[in-house]
């Protein structure tokens, strides 16, 4: 049946992590002859608890937390470069990646899942040094998002992240960027890059839905302005997933990509979730890079 670790961060879903914890350890039992149980206290454990599982031959790496906990445990496998399984219960604002995948986001049937779970192939992405599931930002969102409180995050849920995200996009703070595709260069002043590995986007489930976990490609989207009058056209698209070429994006399906900053501003990056790494930025997909349990398909 294997060996498996259990990594879990107390402060997520509100300090409800451990609530589950005798619940996950009980279901994970029923699937292998051991279970070891690693608890979080600072930023990087999750890291360091993954990559020490891999490293010492263990065949699955499990996590309870938010999208900040799965980025790090999947950046403790990447690093480890071991065949290891990955699973996670969702104890986060936003779950993208947990939305993307079928992943009830109400923890208990999460947990029930897993006696019936299947193992689902996931492309994974890699921004200069770090790896990420989900998504990377650069320009006014991920400047503002870093000032949302964790108060915010547990009275408004995803929508904390609009609300500062569209104050930012209210004062038009335009960089110019200088962007490879897939070998193509161009430049665009912008305020704000988007680039995404599935079909969710700060929990928009709709947002990009062509994308799929394992087709081996990201999408970024390039907002070449963002006043009232064009939000307003634009978000309509944006919720129905009907993103595409226009005089306000710029839309682009690829493999690798470099990003630079032509202006010279040190702009905050955001990946899945948290601050990500400084420009420039070299983006490249890692398809089926690893095996996550999901809901079996019916």
């Amino acid at each position: 049946m294997g060996i498996c670790t259990l990594i879990v961060n107390p402060s997520s879903g509100g300090e409800k992590a451990t609530g589950y914890l005798d619940l996950m350890r009980t279901r994970l039992s029923e699937m292998f002859e051991e279970v070891t149980v690693k608890k979080t206290e600072k930023q990087g454990d999750a890291e360091k608890f993954a990559q020490e599982a891999a490293n010492h031959g263990h065949d699955a790496v499990f996590c309870m937390g938010g999208d900040g906990t799965v980025n790090e445990t999947i950046n403790g496998l990447a690093v480890a470069g071991k065949s290891v399984s990955f699973g996670f219960i969702p104890l986060g604002t936003v779950n993208d990646l947990a939305r993307a995948i079928g992943i009830p986001l109400d923890p208990e049937q999460a947990i029930s899942m897993l006696s019936e779970a299947a193992l689902v192939v996931l492309d994974i992405g890699k921004v200069n040094d770090r790896y990420f599931v989900s998504n990377v930002a650069a320009g006014a969102i991920p400047e503002a998002v870093e000032g949302v409180s964790a108060e915010e995050k547990t009275k408004y849920g995803p929508l904390a992240y609009f609300i500062e995200g569209g104050k930012a996009l209210a004062k038009q703070t335009m960089h110019r960027f200088r962007i490879t595709v897939d070998g193509e260069t161009f430049t665009q002043e912008s305020p704000l890059i988007l680039i995404a590995l599935t079909n969710s986007i700060a929990s928009f489930e709709s947002f990009m839905p062509q994308a799929k976990v394992d087709d081996g490609k990201m999408r970024m989207v390039v907002f070449k302005e963002f006043n009232l009058l064009d939000s307003l056209k634009l978000l309509p698209q944006l919720i129905r997933g009907e993103i595409k070429n226009s005089d306000a994006v710029i839309y682009k399906s690829f493999k690798h990509a470099t990003i630079a900053v032509e202006d010279g501003e040190n702009l905050i990056t955001n990946v899945d979730g948290d601050e990500g790494p400084a420009f420039p930025l070299e983006i490249e997909i890692l398809p089926s890079f690893i095996k996550v349990y999901g809901p079996a398909a019916t």
